[in-house]
C-alpha cells in the first residue's frame, strides 16, 4: 500500500528536493492513478478514434472502457478503494472552495518569480543558514507566508494577500502601479518609528537589507501558490474525479483550469524569473524542466474530466459571468 500512496499523496518543497520532487510529481500524476486503479487494460480495450478535423471530442487516456473498469475495482477490491479513499481526501480542501476563491487562487506574470529565497543565504531573524529549498510553504494553511526552518519566524513580515489584493485590475491580475503601498509594513510594528517599521517585508520585488535580498514572495508564488494551490488542485481534483465519477470535482478543476488557461501564456520564466540570485532560463511559472512536467500534467488533469465538463452548464455560467466581469476576451458561454 505504501507504494500507492507515494504515487498520489501531495508533495511539499520542505519534503522533497531536486530529482526526488520531480519523480514524486511525476508519479502523482492521474495517469498513474489510472493504471493504478483500473488494472491491465483488456485485449479489446482501444483508444478512441481520432476526429478527422483534428478536434477533441473524447477522453484520450480515460476513455468509458477504462473508468468503467478502474470504478469496478474501486468497488470491488479493497486495495483500490484505499487508493480511491485517499484521492478524495487530496481533494477534499479544494471541494470545500467555492468556484470564487478556486478561481482567484491564479495569479498572473506580474510579480518576478524566484527558484529560491536566497540560495546561500540565511534567515532575517536568528541568522542561521537556511540554503536552497529549505524555507517551509504550507500554502493551505499559512498562505504567502514561508517558515524558517531553525526559529520558525514567518517571511514575510507584512500582509502581502491584502496587497496584492489592492493591486488587481480590471483583468483580476495585480499591477504594482495598482497596489496600496500603505500596506507594506510589518504588522508587528505599525508605528513608523519603530526600527523595524520595514523588517522582513516584500512588496513582490523581495525583503531588501542592503545588498542582501530575500526572495519571499517570488518564491513563495512557484512553490506555494502554484505547485501547492494552483497545480495540486488540478492533479487532486481531476484524479478524484477518475475515482468517484463524481462531477464536483470534475466542475471544481475545471475553474482551476479555465483561470490557468487565461494567465499561462503570459508567463515567460527566462524575462520573468530569478535563477540563482540570477538571470533565469526558459519556462513558464516555473524554470523549464519543471514547467515541461507541469503543463504535461495540466493536458493529464484536462483530459481526465473533459467529458464531465461538456455536460456542465453551471461552470460555463460561472466563467461567463467572470469573462464580463474582467474583460476576458473569450466569452465562455458554452462547455464547448
Amino acid at each position: 500500500m505504501s507504494s500507492f500512496k507515494k504515487r498520489i499523496r501531495e508533495t511539499h518543497p520542505e519534503d522533497l528536493t531536486g530529482p526526488q520532487m520531480l519523480a514524486a510529481r511525476c508519479l502523482a500524476a492521474g495517469i498513474a492513478l489510472t493504471a493504478i486503479l483500473a488494472g491491465p487494460p483488456s485485449k479489446a480495450a482501444e483508444s478512441p478514434e481520432p476526429n478527422r478535423a483534428g478536434a477533441k471530442t473524447q477522453s484520450t487516456f480515460c476513455h468509458a472502457e477504462v473508468i468503467e473498469r478502474l470504478r469496478g475495482n474501486v468497488a470491488g477490491h479493497p486495495r483500490a478503494a484505499a487508493v480511491a479513499k485517499e484521492v478524495r481526501a487530496a481533494a477534499q480542501p479544494w471541494l470545500d472552495m467555492s468556484d470564487a476563491d478556486l478561481w482567484s487562487l491564479m495569479f498572473g506574470a506580474g510579480i518576478p518569480r524566484s527558484w529560491m529565497v536566497w540560495s546561500n543565504g540565511h534567515c532575517p531573524s536568528c541568522n542561521q543558514n537556511v540554503l536552497m529549498y529549505a524555507w517551509k510553504i504550507d500554502a493551505m494553511n499559512r498562505p504567502y507566508k514561508l517558515m524558517c526552518p531553525h526559529c520558525e519566524e514567518l517571511f514575510p513580515k507584512n500582509d502581502f494577500h491584502a496587497f496584492y489584493h489592492s493591486g488587481l485590475d480590471k483583468h483580476g491580475v495585480f499591477q504594482h502601479a495598482l497596489a496600496d503601498r500603505s500596506l507594506l509594513y510589518n504588522e508587528a510594528h505599525p508605528d513608523l518609528h519603530d526600527p523595524l517599521h520595514q523588517f522582513g517585508v516584500d512588496d513582490g520585488e523581495g525583503y531588501r537589507d542592503g545588498e542582501k535580498t530575500w526572495w519571499f514572495i517570488g518564491t513563495y508564488l512557484i512553490y506555494g501558490q502554484w505547485k501547492q494551490l494552483v497545480l495540486g488542485g488540478i492533479r487532486n481534483l481531476s484524479a478524484a474525479y477518475v475515482a468517484t465519477g463524481d462531477s464536483a470535482y470534475a466542475h471544481r478543476a475545471g475553474v482551476l483550469l479555465d483561470r490557468v488557461a487565461d494567465l499561462y501564456t503570459t508567463f515567460n520564466f527566462k524575462d520573468q524569473g530569478v535563477m540563482y540570485e540570477g538571470p533565469a532560463h526558459a519556462g513558464y511559472v516555473s524554470t523549464w524542466h519543471d514547467a515541461c512536467e507541469e503543463t504535461r500534467e495540466l493536458a493529464l488533469a484536462y483530459d481526465q474530466v473533459r467529458d464531465a465538463l461538456q455536460k456542465d452548464k453551471e461552470l460555463s455560467v460561472f466563467l461567463s459571468k467572470k469573462a464580463k466581469q474582467f474583460e476576458i476576451d473569450t466569452p465562455k458561454n458554452s462547455p464547448e
